[in-house]
C-alpha cells in the first residue's frame, strides 16, 4: 500500500492491524503456537517527492491546508461523500444513512471512530464484528432514535445486549462497551465536522481538493517507481525494500502456515512484477496472493513489466501465467473505484471478485471498512488448516 510517514499512515496502519487480527487472523496461529504475523511493510521513503512541494496542482497550499488537518480526514471525506444523502440534516446524517443502508451507516462510523481514536482500534474492531445482526435486519429502536448522538447511544447499547448474550458460556474476552462508545462519539463528531466542511465549497472544488493528494501520490509512485526500476534484479529502492519483507514472510513460516500476501493499488503491481521477475526463481511460495483496487492487468496490456510473448495477446484468447510463486490469486475490484482493474481477461488462474462499495471516491476506503475485512476473512477460513490447492470460489459480493 502507498504510504508516508505522516499522521495519517501511522494512524491508518494502526486500524489495519487492528481490522486484520480480528476479522483475519483472529484464532489462526502458525504451526509452532506462536501467532500469526503481519508485516506492513513501509516504502513511502522511496515513493515519489514533489520538488515544489506541489505546488503545480491547483489550489495545491488549500488542498494540504484541508488535508492536513485531522487525522484521516480525507479518506473519510471519499465515504462520507458517497453515502450520506445530500438532503440529511447536520445532525442526522449517520441516522438518514442508516435508513437507507445500516451496512453504509455502520461502515462509515466504524471508520470515524477508528481513524478519531485509533488508540482504541482493538477494541472498535472487536465491536464491528458484532453488528452482522443489525445490517441483516434493521433495529426496531432505528425508527425510534431522532438524530445521530441517540443512534450512536442506542447503538453502543445494542452492542452490550449482544456482546452479553454470546458470551453465555464463553471466555472470549470483553471489548469495553465505556471505550467503545466514547470512541463512537467522537466518530460522530468527526462525521458531523467532515461535511459541515464539505457544504461551504462548490462540488466540483471541493471534488479535486478530496482527490488531488491522493491521485498525486498515486501517479508520483508509479512514474517514480519505473524511473528508478533496474532492468535486473529488485533493486535497492521500492522493489528491495518490498523483495526483503516477502523473503522474511516466507521465512518466518513453517511447513503448515500459510502465506497470504495482500496487496493495494501500486503495491500490486510492485508485488506482481516481483514475483514475475526477480523473485520468480527463488524458493518462495504465496498461497493467496490479494489483489485490491490494483492495476496489474492494465499495465501488463501496457506493457509496462517486461515484453509479450508474440502469440499473447491473441485471438484464441490467450492469456498471461501467474506468477509461479502464487498458488492462487483473488483480484479485487470496485466498479466505483476509477484505480482499479478487472485481471481475470489478462491472467490464466485469476479469480475476478466484484466488491461494491457505493463510493465514487473508493480507491482509499478498502481498507477502512470492516465489511472488506469481513469478507476477506471468509473467503480466507479454509486456509487456517494450512495451505490448501486452489479452488473455485463464489463471488466477492
Amino acid at each position: 500500500m502507498a504510504n508516508r510517514i505522516d499522521g495519517p499512515h501511522v494512524e491508518e496502519a494502526r486500524v489495519r492491524q487492528a481490522l486484520f487480527e480480528q476479522y483475519v487472523t483472529a484464532g489462526w496461529s502458525r504451526a509452532d503456537g506462536g501467532p500469526a504475523e503481519i508485516l506492513q511493510p513501509y516504502w513511502g521513503g522511496d515513493g515519489a517527492s514533489l520538488a515544489w512541494g506541489g505546488a503545480s496542482v491547483p489550489n495545491s497550499a488549500r488542498v494540504a491546508e484541508r488535508f492536513g488537518e485531522g487525522v484521516g480526514d480525507g479518506p473519510l471525506s471519499y465515504i462520507v461523500a458517497q453515502v450520506v444523502p445530500d438532503d440529511a440534516r447536520i445532525h442526522e446524517r449517520l441516522l438518514t444513512t442508516a435508513r437507507t443502508s445500516m451496512g453504509d451507516a455502520l461502515d462509515l462510523l466504524w471508520t470515524a471512530a477508528l481513524l478519531a481514536s485509533p488508540d482504541r482500534a482493538k477494541e472498535l474492531a472487536a465491536a464491528s464484528a458484532l453488528t452482522p445482526s443489525l445490517v441483516e435486519s434493521a433495529p426496531a429502536w432505528l425508527a425510534e432514535v431522532g438524530d445521530d448522538e441517540e443512534f450512536a447511544v442506542r447503538l453502543c447499547q445494542a452492542l452490550e445486549d449482544i456482546e452479553q448474550e454470546e458470551e453465555s458460556g464463553s471466555s472470549r474476552e470483553s471489548f469495553g462497551v465505556g471505550q467503545v462508545r466514547a470512541a463512537v462519539q467522537e466518530g460522530v463528531v468527526r462525521i458531523r465536522e467532515t461535511l459541515a466542511d464539505r457544504t461551504t465549497s462548490p462540488v466540483a472544488d471541493r471534488l479535486r481538493a478530496e482527490l488531488a493528494p491522493r491521485i498525486t501520490e498515486f501517479l508520483g509512485d508509479v512514474l517514480t517507481y519505473y524511473r528508478r526500476r533496474p532492468p535486473d534484479g529488485a533493486g535497492a529502492g521500492i522493489g528491495g525494500k518490498i523483495a526483503d519483507v516477502l523473503r522474511e514472510a516466507n521465512a518466518l513460516r513453517g511447513p503448515r502456515d500459510p502465506f497470504v500476501l495482500v496487496a493495494h493499488s501500486m503495491g500490486g503491481n510492485i508485488v506482481y512484477d516481483l514475483l514475475s521477475g526477480p523473485l520468480a526463481g527463488e524458493d518462495l511460495t504465496v498461497d493467496l496472493l490479494v489483489t485490491a483496487g490494483s492495476q496489474v492487468a492494465f499495465f501488463e496490456e501496457l506493457s509496462l513489466f517486461s515484453p509479450h510473448p508474440p502469440d499473447v495477446p491473441g485471438t484464441a484468447g490467450l492469456k498471461l501465467p501467474r506468477p509461479p510463486a502464487v498458488r492462487r490469486w483473488m483480484n479485487v475490484y470496485d466498479m466505483n473505484d476509477l484505480l482499479s482493474f478487472r485481471a481475470e481477461p489478462v491472467f490464466e488462474g485469476v479469480e475476478d471478485h466484484s466488491f461494491r462499495s457505493g463510493r465514487l471516491r473508493a480507491h482509499s476506503a478498502y481498507f477502512l471498512a470492516p465489511s472488506f475485512y469481513a469478507r476477506l476473512g471468509e473467503r480466507l477460513g479454509p486456509l487456517r488448516s494450512g495451505p490448501q490447492a486452489p479452488a473455485d470460489e463464489d463471488g466477492w459480493r
